[in-house]
């Protein structure tokens, strides 16, 4: 009898450690668990140290290119507190600066241009503390989609408007 009860008490003990394993939180100080969830949810990822020590993964959906970049590091880049999920597109004449303030009306993820006029679209994801790994699973998911929302809306894989010669403009 003494020994059911000793186990009746442990139980919730046991049982809460196991459940810490099964939602260990996923920051961003372990940039190769990052890649492996990248991984594990179809999409292609490789991991990259620049000559400055900035980590970044390089994947892509959608017949495009996105990066994760690890941000906001300290210790080196061995501690950092925010990914930033970003995708840019160049174009011979990047569309008009109101598809993108339209976008960022409406939208989670942000487009800016670069100093060309090209559009980027970017979701930074504070990671202190950590997020569950679903979540974080959600958060990618969501971004990519995003993204394949975004390449419609800028005509990225309408080549029609991007080989579209426009007359010069004429003065007033």
């Amino acid at each position: 009898m003494r020994h059911a009860l000793y186990c009746f008490a442990l139980a919730p003990l046991l049982a809460t450690a196991s459940h810490a394993d099964e939602t260990r939180l996923v920051d961003a100080f372990d940039p190769k668990r990052i890649v492996s969830i990248l991984q594990d949810e179809g999409y292609r990822s490789k991991l990259s140290v620049d000559e400055d020590g900035k980590v970044s993964i390089m994947s892509g959906a959608h017949g495009t290119d996105f990066h994760v970049y690890f941000e906001a590091c300290s210790d080196g880049g061995t501690k950092c507190e925010i990914l930033a999920f970003r995708a840019g597109f160049d174009f011979d004449r990047p569309p008009a600066p109101a598809i993108l303030d339209e976008w960022n009306l409406k939208r989670w993820t942000k487009s800016f241009r670069d100093e060309d006029g090209d559009p980027f679209l970017e979701y930074a994801v504070n990671m202190v503390h950590g997020v569950s790994e679903a979540n974080f699973r959600d958060t990618l998911n969501w971004y990519v989609r995003e993204l394949g929302e975004f390449i419609d809306e800028i005509g990225w894989n309408d080549t029609e408007s991007q080989d579209v010669e426009f007359p010069p403009s004429q003065p007033i």
